[in-house]
This record gives C-alpha cells, sequence and structure tokens, in this order.
C-alpha cells in the first residue's frame, strides 16, 4: 500500500488521519472542497458528488480512507444530507472499482443504530450493542451510511476488493476533554442513546489506519468506540433506569461503554487508547 487518498481530508478527523498515515510510508493525497491550512500533504479540490472529478482523482491510487460527507443529522436539510452521502459514496466505490484498488476504509457512523431529537425514539434491544443489532436509522444522515455500508458491500461482492466499515462514534476532538464528563442525565434531561458514547479523534484516527493495512476480506463493518461512556455514572444503572426494557447481555462495570468493540479489536487489531477519565 503506496498511495492513499483521504476523502474529507480536511475535516477534523481527516486532518488527524492523515496526521497519523504521515507516520507511514504513504504517499498521501487529500480529496475535500477546502483545502486545509496545516495539512502537509498534496490537496486536490474535488466535489465527491462529481463521478467523473472522483474518478480522476483516484487514478493510481492503491487505496482510499472515505470520510467526505456531511458530517451529520442537522447539519444540512435531510434531502441534501442523504443525496450528498449516498451518492458521494457510490462515486468512490465505483471509482475504486475501475482503478483496481487494493482496499477501501469507509466512514460509517453509530448513528446507523437510530438517533432522533426525541430521545425517546430509540432504544437498543440489548447492550453492549454489537455487530449483530438491528439497524434502525430514523433519519437522512443515519440512513445514508446504513445505504453507504450497503454500496461498499456490494461493490465488493462484485469486485473482490477489501472494505472496512466503521462505526465511529461521536469524536471528541483534542481540546474537547473539557466539557467532559457530561452531567449525569435525568428524567427531565433525557439524552440519547446513540451519544452516550464516543471516541478520541486520535484512536478514531488510528482505527482508520489499522482498517486499512488490515488483512480481511470481503466487507466488514464494526464499532469503533472507547471503552467508556461520557457519563461520571455506573453504565448499568444508567440502562436500569432509562432503558428498562433493554437487555444487560454482558456484565457493564463501572463506566463501561455501551458499545461493544471486540470485532474490531480482533479483525483490525483496535484498542483505544484515550479517555476522559485520564
Amino acid at each position: 500500500m503506496k498511495r492513499v487518498l483521504v476523502t474529507g481530508g480536511s475535516g477534523r478527523l481527516g486532518r488527524e488521519v492523515i496526521k497519523a498515515l504521515s507516520k507511514g510510508n504513504y504517499e498521501i493525497l487529500s480529496l475535500d472542497v477546502t483545502a486545509a491550512e496545516n495539512n502537509d500533504v498534496q490537496f486536490m479540490h474535488v466535489d465527491l458528488t462529481d463521478r467523473t472529478a472522483v474518478c480522476d482523482a483516484l487514478a493510481g491510487a492503491d487505496g482510499v480512507i472515505h470520510l467526505g460527507a456531511v458530517p451529520g443529522p442537522l447539519a444540512q436539510p435531510e434531502a441534501d444530507t442523504f443525496r450528498t452521502n449516498v451518492v458521494s459514496t457510490w462515486n468512490v466505490a465505483e471509482a475504486a472499482a475501475i482503478h483496481g484498488l487494493k482496499r477501501i476504509v469507509f466512514a460509517s457512523s453509530v448513528f446507523v443504530l437510530g438517533w432522533h431529537e426525541d430521545a425517546t425514539a430509540f432504544q437498543p434491544e440489548y447492550v453492549p450493542v454489537d455487530e449483530t443489532h438491528p439497524l434502525t436509522p430514523l433519519e437522512a444522515y443515519g440512513l445514508s451510511k446504513v445505504v453507504g455500508e450497503e454500496t461498499m458491500s456490494a461493490f465488493s461482492r462484485r469486485t473482490g476488493i477489501p472494505v472496512v466499515s466503521l462505526r465511529i462514534m461521536n469524536v471528541i476532538q483534542t481540546d474537547g476533554y473539557n466539557a467532559l464528563p457530561w452531567p449525569t442525565p435525568t428524567l427531565d434531561s433525557l439524552v440519547q442513546y446513540t451519544h452516550w458514547p464516543y471516541v478520541d479523534v486520535r484512536d478514531a484516527a488510528k482505527a482508520c489506519c489499522q482498517a486499512l493495512e488490515a488483512s480481511t476480506a470481503g466487507h466488514e463493518a464494526m464499532y469503533i468506540a472507547a471503552e467508556d461512556i461520557r457519563f461520571d455514572t455506573n453504565t448499568a444503572s444508567l440502562i436500569q433506569k432509562f432503558l428498562p426494557k433493554t437487555e444487560i447481555r454482558h456484565p457493564l462495570p463501572g463506566r463501561a461503554s455501551v458499545i461493544s468493540i471486540e470485532k474490531a479489536r480482533k479483525l483490525i487489531g483496535f484498542s483505544p487508547e484515550f479517555s476522559w477519565q485520564h
């Protein structure tokens, strides 16, 4: 793996991924609609919804880490979010197939589980949630990521290109720890389940690099999370109080995460290093 492209390379996670890749022997190209001032790598202005531009950009690449997307459910109107994310992912997958890339890493999201402004709209069937849990998106962003995963899976079946979809938690920047821990939820101030977990941006970037170099075959989707929650409260007690119908399948000692990262640990060697607790 020599020439690696990072879509959304000017974004907060993209910059950290490029920083991590720069420690290896890679030729890196950042694709985005705006250049990042602190990215000391080759940059190409590319609108990911432009099929021809994406296909031209991926020529000669060995691998691509596809981060470029509308970044959340409230960033743009839902129709725009869905169209942009779905079309962009299709274009990247198609270009990778045309040029015979060796591997694709796709940034999916915890929101595939089901996020809604109403904190009671989604409750998991069991915890810790793993990759066998149903995906039940409730809005355009989460749905676009489910469609993105299915798109990547289809192209992998068709071409044999290995793809890893990383269901990344809410990303905490290195300067964001002053906001943690969050206040413990109450019945008057509920917090959406999908906001309980988080991951440090450096750990998320590391996971992208590990997925790029992994030896997986076909399409694999996996969760990427810290090993604790955002609250300074016992996790099991939060589940019992706010999610009484949710089955606790495995012990959740202390502030243990409500997301299982065992698949990522096994397949790509992911082990988070950072936490608000230290």
